[in-house]
């Protein structure tokens, strides 16, 4: 894996890793690209250390942060914040609301933590999505997505409130207003822009990654 570089845009998305497994190298390696601010958490230091990238800032807990000094003197300069609660994944993201960071890319194990409620409480204040098991997660808390795929794209649609209406172009098989009460998957019918817009109503929008994980 590939070091990032040292100049760093806090416009980027943020980094936050808490499951180290959540995606391949070669997808990590990507949202490296631009020189992101790096997070890693306690749960995932040990696997992200031996990746040799650059660390900006560990979360840990507070009576273990003499343990680790030692094996982050390689990693100076480092931010090292120290918590009294096992909730590590949720301080890293309080610390990027203090921060102001616009965005934030997260690892994580969405059926071991609180991710899921996490970003979707904050949603109003940072965009976050999240990758588990080489697929990305994504709030949409707007009535209207669009996005251009190439043909046979696929999409996990996840309810998250009761009443939820969708209507959706592009795909194989599209819904005219149908209210969305269970998880679903929809496929581009072809290359090209497809949409999906729900009666105000926010969705969980699931993708694989594959070789672009920004689009």
């Amino acid at each position: 894996m590939s070091s990032h570089h040292i100049v760093r845009d806090e416009q980027e998305p943020a980094l936050l890793i808490d499951d180290p497994s959540a995606l391949d190298i070669e997808s990590v390696d990507q949202l490296l690209e631009w020189s992101p601010t790096v997070l890693v958490t306690q749960n995932a230091l040990e696997e992200v250390l031996h990746w040799g990238i650059k660390i900006d800032v560990v979360v840990m807990n507070l009576a273990e942060i003499d343990q680790w000094k030692e094996r982050l003197k390689t990693q100076s300069p480092v931010s090292v914040l120290g918590f009294e609660h096992a909730d590590l994944l949720a301080s890293g993201i309080v610390y990027l609301l203090d921060e102001n960071y616009p965005a934030v890319n997260i690892m994580a194990d969405i059926y071991q933590s609180q991710v899921l409620d996490i970003v979707k409480s904050e949603a109003k204040h940072i965009h976050a999505s999240v990758f588990h098991q080489n697929h990305k997660w994504v709030l949409i808390h707007t009535s209207k997505f669009e996005k251009w795929v190439e043909v046979g794209h696929a999409f996990g649609l996840h309810p998250i409130q009761e009443n939820t209406f969708i209507k959706t172009s592009g795909f194989f098989e599209d819904k005219q207003d149908e209210m969305l009460d269970l998880s679903f998957e929809l496929t581009a019918e072809a290359t090209g822009k497809v949409s999906i817009q729900t009666n105000q109503k926010p969705i969980w929008l699931v993708e694989q990654v594959k070789t672009d994980i920004y689009k």
